[in-house]
């Protein structure tokens, strides 16, 4: 069954929830990799200056995945959210990579 089929099983609020989480999770990814750009330049730790560093790639890897856009992640149409977890569903090479992401965003608010 597909996404968008498995999507529509949910109640409506639930739907909406879901959508919305995706959105904030995107927007945070664009927000840490913008923010990790910035501290890149300014660190004087090597250690955290060649993870920061390995932790932008991959955001910015990540992101350069997803569908083209012409407005905020905040701002995107539900069809863009879909698009996403279609993605994700049928890579598992970006699974993996997402699950890097994750793990490295949790990393870069500590820093």
């Amino acid at each position: 069954m597909n996404i968008r089929k498995r999507f529509k099983e949910y109640p409506e609020d639930m739907q909406q929830w879901m959508i919305q989480q995706e959105k904030t999770k995107l927007t945070r990814i664009e927000t840490a990799l913008n923010n990790g750009k910035k501290l890149y330049e300014t660190i004087e730790d090597d250690e955290k200056d060649q993870w920061l560093l390995g932790t932008t790639i991959l955001l910015e890897k990540y992101l350069s995945l997803l569908p083209q856009r012409n407005c905020t992640l905040e701002e995107v149409s539900d069809d863009y959210i879909f698009q996403v977890w279609e993605i994700l569903e049928n890579d598992p090479s970006l699974r993996e990579l997402i699950s890097q992401v994750e793990t490295r965003y949790e990393g870069l608010l500590k820093i």
